[in-house]
Parts: C-alpha cells; sequence; structure tokens
C-alpha cells in the first residue's frame, strides 16, 4: 500500500534526491554504505514505508541532515549546518571546508581509487594524530621530571 503524499512521507522524495544527486549512489550502494537493507530502502524511496529510528540514524551517517529529510526545511547537507554554528572558530571551519573540498575531489574517481585514496587520507590523520598524542605525552612526562616548566 503506498502511502499519500504528505510533508511526512516525503522523506521518499527528498531520500531519494539525497542518495541520487548528493552522494550519487544507486539504492544497492547506498544500502551497504548505510548497513540498511536495500529492499528496506527501496520501501523508503517508493512510500511503501517510513524509516525507522535506527535506519535514519544510519541515513545520517552519509552526511545527510535529518532535520532536512524529515521535515525538508534547511540545507541537506549536516556539514554545512555545523559549518554555520561553528563559524566563529576559523579551525573548525577551515577543517569544514576541506572535508567537502575533497567530497567534491572525490566525485568521479572510480570506486577502488576512491576507496585507496580514503584509506590513505585516514591512515595519514591517525599517524599524525598518534604524533601529536606523543608528543603531549613527552611534554607531560618532562614537566613532570622538571625538565621544562610550565
Amino acid at each position: 500500500m503506498l502511502l499519500d503524499s504528505t510533508p511526512e512521507n516525503d522523506i521518499a522524495e527528498r531520500l531519494r534526491l539525497w542518495r541520487k544527486t548528493a552522494l550519487e549512489l544507486t539504492q544497492k550502494e547506498f544500502a551497504e554504505a548505510t548497513g540498511v537493507h536495500l529492499s528496506a530502502i527501496r520501501k523508503y524511496e517508493n512510500r511503501n514505508s517510513v524509516p525507522s529510528s535506527e535506519s535514519l540514524l544510519a541515513i545520517a551517517s552519509t552526511g545527510v541532515d535529518l532535520h532536512w529529510l524529515l521535515t525538508g526545511e534547511g540545507d541537506m547537507r549536516a556539514l554545512a549546518k555545523r559549518l554555520g554554528s561553528a563559524a566563529n572558530t576559523e579551525g573548525v571551519a577551515d577543517l569544514v571546508h576541506g572535508l567537502m573540498a575533497i567530497e567534491e575531489l572525490l566525485h568521479g574517481i572510480p570506486d577502488h581509487k576512491r576507496s585507496a585514496v580514503l584509506d590513505e587520507i585516514v591512515s595519514r590523520v591517525r599517524e599524525v594524530k598518534r604524533v601529536a598524542e606523543l608528543e603531549t605525552l613527552v611534554a607531560k612526562l618532562q614537566r613532570e621530571r622538571g625538565y621544562l616548566r610550565k
């Protein structure tokens, strides 16, 4: 049974718009990316059912703004919303802009190459994070042992 077209179930149109235009994914790829069963994705987009809270959380992991998905109000991208609320912090704004630039660059790259690039980015970020944590630990130990003054 198809649901009538109301703001609540226009979620179907917004979900399809998000998947196809923002993510450029097939229903199968979207199901794999979210962990939501393909049959459920089809039901949501065909207005046969509405997403459960668990499905909404999984769908949100793709970067969609849930308020937009549910109501049609605001920006479709969650990052844009965070950028607006974090604009007072230049570092956060730069980070969001950088991530959005990376997202744009990755569009159109074949899946296997995109995956390799993402793996490399994650690897480098983890390495930098480990080095930063070690530097913090060394500085703390040096302060504790009296090598550096606070």
